[in-house]
């Protein structure tokens, strides 16, 4: 990893810190997903310069330059995540065309002629999701989320045609990177705990503040633990012993792809550690919490199934029980905390345990 990247991923922090904001502002499952979907399209660039700095050198002084660029356009894209469905929101779509444009010609400085080869043919694809967005808030609302619901689907079923083969991939640096970047958004779930701070009825710290400030530092670290015990390490391994052609394959289904589901989870706890805090004692969401530390949880059982860095069950079998328990926040956001902890808590046990037997991971 190298200092231009790590600041280049700074902006994905205020991009999550949007969305966090617009599933906070319109609780239901229209502004949910009026939410996700500019995510999910974004994070599918934003991924895409992951692959690209392992075909480029990022220090070079031309990269660096047209890096800053693509975060100018991150940064707006994060601007306009509340008015991404409106009219109005028309900077939200051009930002993604400028940002899938400064991408490929980045691509066509690289090395290896296949991976120039390879973005050529993917680069219609990154557009031609641009273009449905672009003309998705015109649109009557049904055929706009037709638009946005395509444009998804474009991107994401793109490999199925071919469209990955060519680029080539450096293991170390590449888990390395995913690694850093969902460590960056894990960030935003520490920022959540101070907006809910911030938005307490108490204007001074007291006990009941400290407290809940505690377990949501307690929430975002067991999510760190889960995915920082060691997996980046054996990852690297299994992604090293890869052919070509696997890895290819492995770094669009575990990172591109897994990744993108445990990043909705940090966004969706992010939100519920907000509304815990704000509502420390009171009825908080009922969902956010436990339903997020679930994706959460169901995203890292996929990372890890795929490469076959760890075992599974624990997480999925703490998904099945952090959705009833993180609920629990209807009654009180202290409560739903502490259980959401105590999941996270009983994974990370049982991770150390049997790591400490010698257990094989599988």
């Amino acid at each position: 990893m190298t200092p231009t990247e790590l600041f280049f991923d700074l902006v994905f922090v205020f991009f999550i810190t949007q969305v966090t904001h617009a599933v906070e502002a319109h609780p239901g499952w229209e502004g949910l997903l009026k939410a996700l979907f500019p995510m999910v399209v974004v994070w599918w660039m934003f991924s895409g310069f992951g692959w690209l700095t392992n075909a480029v050198r990022p220090d070079a002084v031309q990269v660096r330059l047209l890096l800053i660029l693509a975060m100018i356009g991150f940064f707006i894209m994060g601007l306009d995540v509340p008015y991404a469905f409106t009219p109005q929101g028309w900077a939200f779509p051009l930002a993604y065309l400028a940002v899938v444009g400064i991408h490929g010609v980045v691509y066509l400085t690289a090395n290896a002629p296949s991976a120039r080869q390879a973005i050529l043919r993917n680069m219609p694809f990154n557009a031609a999701a641009g273009i449905l967005i672009l003309i998705a808030p015109h649109l009557p609302e049904a055929w706009g989320w037709v638009c946005w619901a395509t444009a998804v689907l474009v991107l994401y079923l793109s490999p199925f045609l071919g469209h990955i083969r060519g680029f080539v991939l450096e293991p170390h640096h590449f888990v390395e990177r995913h690694a850093l970047l969902l460590l960056v958004v894990l960030g935003e779930s520490v920022v959540a705990i101070g907006i809910g701070a911030e938005g307490s009825d108490s204007h001074a710290v007291d006990a009941p503040l400290a407290f809940g400030v505690a377990l949501g530092i307690a929430v975002a670290s067991g999510l760190w633990w889960v995915y920082f015990d060691g997996d980046e390490t054996r990852a690297d391994e299994e992604f090293e012993k890869a052919t070509q052609h696997r890895r290819q394959m492995l770094a669009y289904y575990a990172f591109t792809g897994a990744h993108l589901v445990m990043i909705i989870g940090i966004v969706l706890v992010a939100a519920g550690i907000t509304d815990a805090i704000h509502h420390f004692d009171g009825h908080a969401h009922q969902w956010w919490l436990g339903c997020g530390t679930a994706v959460f949880l169901v995203g890292h059982a996929i990372y890890r199934g795929l490469l076959g860095s760890g075992r599974i069950t624990d997480r999925l079998v703490g998904a099945v029980c952090a959705v009833p328990l993180g609920a629990a926040t209807s009654i009180a956001g202290w409560i739903g905390m502490t259980m959401i902890v105590l999941v996270l808590t009983a994974i990370a046990t049982v991770d150390h345990r049997l790591a400490s037997q010698g257990t094989p991971a599988s």
